[in-house]
């Protein structure tokens, strides 16, 4: 038993120093803890290495018995002691340390999936909240009364949370015989105690009550609206969706429709998303992890309380396909959506590379990519835990991808250009069954390009490089370059190296400060991996320059622009939410003189001054629009004016409507509509129709348009079999047959490579939607300039008998991957000294002789 002693003069009472100074220590020591726990929970909340997470968890649970046991040396902890006014607050310390705690453990036994970002925020302040109750005597009124809100609020959160955790307690309760590691399922149960105790010590009387009651009303009362709104919404989507048996001539599949007229926001996204990333009511513990996957989306699983709360009620009934297909439509979800053979759970982009060669004469470049892919799995094992990398590469207008290489061990091997069909055969077979060595590049739509890789183990770092050829945009009267943007494993924590290098007559480009120059005159730069990276130079005159193969000499040049006569009778507005009502209002002088439709539903209405504003304003709630082509008449006399934002579904997305069906037919008869697109923003509809060579295309503001439309004219199109035209890049490439006689090659490859691409996309365009429209032809021209297109495909196999069994054979005559410096670079002047010096010495030497 303790003793104490009082001094007779002063009356004070002196207690054991031991003791007085653990109970001094006891909340400072407390907060150091929470505070480190704190940061070391956040630490790893960003880490890309997930195997680690039970010995992270291992240091939050002993801090918290740790502090336990300090209080229980102390005397501040027992089964009074622990709620009573002196000891409250380092009781709250105590359980805030196990929430921490348990939600380490969480990461290895998930009871609740990751959390949201407001839900991790709303945490966070609940418990600072009751933190504060430390210094509650010695705050302003006000301030308590903010105390009492958050409180109520609070509360609300933790009562959730224990109820939520309810059905997991029996386990709990088997847990606690293990290290008493179960015994974290009641943390939210002890945290309402908790609350209710801080209320019952510092309430002095007045309105506390009312202010925790409003804390509380006001939470109930968002979520009472969320689940309002959440089943408003899933009302129309079910009803628009059963409502559709009745309209069986739709050409359009009924998840289309639902995409365009969905209120796109985080609520309508969370609705898509529930059961495919949020988890809802009915979720059991872990049962995800063991169904298979009906369909791929490549996203973490997430827990919104709103959303579980929310599911309930009513939960929305479309399948996961047409709920993907609505979220590749509508959100930047297409590259979250790639099939996956493998998981890339542990990957992470750990360095880049990019080797750029520009073109200036020409206006185009060359880009190598150099990327390293590392695995952060500490579950290595003798495979080394395989994943599979998925890149999706995005490329400028008219860029086509020219090389592939893969790093097997120390050796590059460079890939081989063969059918897509091929292609994906032997990938899969490889990667699904056999899980060896391959890499393989697909085109698709929307001028982008996917990379697989296999396998990415902890043993050692995957390297693999693209090349694309691109042509530089010209931008008031500058040209531009832009970094070849990709998505993939995280670019978080990379690095990259960049090196440019200009080639042609302008010697006085510099790319910035941050690049210095290196020995061979390059410019050279290493700072953290910047996505967006961009380079302007003035716009010089285009050299003809030539590359000649295989019979054909490429030359480039400047867009020729000419103006054919044009009549446009009837014009059809192209409406949805990226049209302005500036836009509308700058056009709708056209209904004075000219016959002017829109195209809502499932037939063209003509507008007039009555129904213009009902009908635009209407039509400029929907997040894309699909014009339907085919039902246009009189196409000579007809103008389409469009505009529309990336967002919006590819042509393979419906490739099994009627829609499809009837606009590949109309396409297929060679059928060219004159379209207008306002602005530089074009839908990934209108531009895979453009880049297929289906429409007479031009652009600009609505002025332009007015000035066209009065001076009866549109710019003609001169492609043919031997002209092809980059629109955005103002650029043509002209092929020229040559027999006998070798013409001058003063140009590089990537002459012949971007004709061969753009030719091979006006050749497919109008059989697009065929599903034999691949033939030898278009995969031979393919072949032959080494691009990748939608008939072909750049493929890397670990084995010369793996080629062999697939049947991927290289093409002889042909212009194998684009490299660096490759042949017929465009000559530096010292270098056209030098030939034209060696052109005088063999003339002096034959006219000698």
């Amino acid at each position: 038993m303790e003793t104490t002693s009082s001094d007779s003069a002063t009356g004070y009472v002196h207690k054991p120093v031991s003791d007085s100074i653990t109970q001094s220590s006891l909340l400072p020591v407390g907060y150091g803890m929470l505070l480190v726990s704190l940061l070391i929970y956040a630490l790893f909340a960003y880490s890309e290495d997930h195997n680690n997470f039970f010995m992270v968890f291992w240091i939050h649970y002993i801090m918290g018995i740790l502090y336990t046991t300090l209080l229980i040396a102390g005397r501040a902890i027992g089964i009074r002691r622990s709620w009573q006014k002196e000891n409250i607050d380092k009781t709250v310390l105590t359980i805030n340390l196990f929430l921490i705690s348990a939600y380490a453990l969480n990461r290895e036994i998930p009871v609740f999936e990751n959390s949201t970002d407001w839900f991790c925020v709303y945490l966070l302040v609940s418990s600072f909240t009751l933190l504060s109750y430390r210094f509650f005597a010695k705050l302003p009124a006000w301030v308590n009364n903010v105390q009492y809100l958050f409180l109520g609020s609070a509360i609300t959160l933790y009562i959730y949370l224990a109820l939520y955790t309810f059905n997991y307690y029996a386990f709990g309760a088997i847990g606690i015989l293990g290290f008493g590691l179960g015994a974290h399922i009641l943390v939210p149960l002890f945290l309402v105690i908790a609350c209710i105790y801080l209320f019952i010590h510092n309430y002095t009387g007045g309105k506390a009550y009312l202010w925790v009651g409003s804390g509380i009303a006001l939470t109930i009362g968002i979520l009472v609206a969320f689940i309002i709104e959440w089943n408003s919404r899933i009302s129309k989507i079910e009803t628009q969706a059963n409502q559709s048996v009745m309209y069986g001539q739709t050409e359009l599949p009924i998840w289309v429709t639902l995409a365009q007229n969905l209120k796109s926001d985080w609520i309508t996204e969370r609705i898509l998303k529930s059961d495919l990333v949020y988890s809802t009511a009915g979720d059991f513990f872990g049962e995800w992890r063991f169904m298979p996957k009906i369909v791929s989306w490549d996203e973490v699983r997430k827990h919104d309380p709103l959303v579980y709360i929310a599911s309930k009620f009513s939960k929305c009934t479309l399948s996961a396909e047409d709920k993907v297909k609505i979220l590749k439509a509508i959100s930047n979800g297409r590259h979250i959506a790639n099939e996956r053979l493998w998981n890339g759970d542990n990957l992470t982009t750990s360095y880049v590379v990019s080797d750029v060669d520009i073109y200036t004469d020409l206006r185009i470049a060359y880009t190598e990519q150099y990327l390293n892919v590392k695995n952060n799995s500490d579950k290595g094992g003798w495979q080394g835990n395989r994943e599979e990398a998925i890149y999706t590469f995005y490329l400028p207008e008219g860029s086509v991808v020219t090389s592939l290489s893969l790093w097997i061990g120390d050796n590059e091997q460079k890939g081989i250009l063969t059918s897509k069909q091929k292609a994906t055969t032997a990938y899969k077979t490889i990667v699904g069954v056999e899980q060896r060595d391959p890499s393989v590049i697909h085109w698709q739509e929307g001028n982008t390009v996917t990379v697989r890789v296999f396998p990415c183990t902890t043993i050692e770092e995957r390297k693999f490089k693209i090349g694309i050829t691109s042509p530089l945009q010209e931008i008031d009267h500058k040209i531009v370059y832009k970094n070849i943007i990709f998505d993939g494993p995280s670019t978080d924590a990379a690095k990259e190296t960049r090196r440019i290098r200009f080639i042609g007559s302008n010697k006085s480009l510099s790319p910035g400060n941050a690049f210095e120059r290196d020995k061979n005159g390059d410019y050279v730069a290493e700072q953290q991996y910047d996505r967006d990276f961009e380079l302007k130079f003035n716009a010089g005159p285009i050299t003809p320059n030539q590359f000649s193969f295989d019979g054909y000499t490429y030359i480039i040049s400047k867009k020729i622009i000419n103006n054919q006569p044009a009549t446009f009778n009837n014009i059809y507005l192209d409406i949805n939410n990226s049209w302005t009502s500036g836009e509308l209002n700058d056009l709708k002088s056209l209904i004075e003189k000219h016959s002017v439709y829109v195209y809502p539903e499932e037939e063209f209405i003509k507008l007039d001054n009555e129904n213009w504003s009902a009908i635009t304003s209407e039509m400029q709630k929907q997040n894309f629009s699909l014009f339907p082509f085919h039902h246009v008449k009189d196409l000579s006399q007809t103008l389409v004016v469009t505009k529309g934002k990336i967002l919006s579904p590819h042509l393979s997305d419906i490739s099994d409507s009627k829609f499809a069906e009837h606009v590949n037919k109309f396409f297929s008869e060679s059928a060219k509509v004159k379209v207008f697109n306002l602005g530089d923003s074009s839908s990934t509809y209108i531009n895979s129709f453009k880049e297929l060579r289906g429409l007479e295309f031009a652009k600009g503001n609505t002025a332009d348009l007015l000035k066209m439309i009065s001076s009866k004219s549109f710019p003609k199109s001169e492609e043919s079999e031997d002209r092809i035209t980059i629109h955005d890049a103002n650029l043509d490439i002209t092929r020229i047959k040559y027999d006998s006689i070798a013409p001058v090659n003063n140009a590089p490859d990537h002459l012949a490579r971007l004709f061969a691409y753009n030719n091979i996309m006006r050749k497919a365009g109008a059989h697009y939607f065929s599903h034999d429209f691949i033939n030898d032809d278009l995969v031979d021209e393919a072949a032959t300039a080494y691009v990748v297109s939608p008939v072909s495909s750049l493929i890397v196999l670990e084995t010369q008998e793996d080629y062999k069994r697939f049947d991927i054979q290289d093409k002889e005559n042909s212009l194998k991957n684009a490299a660096k410096k490759s042949s017929g670079a465009v000559p530096e002047p010292h270098e056209w000294a030098l030939i034209i010096l060696l052109v005088f010495f063999i003339l002096y030497l034959k006219f000698k002789s």
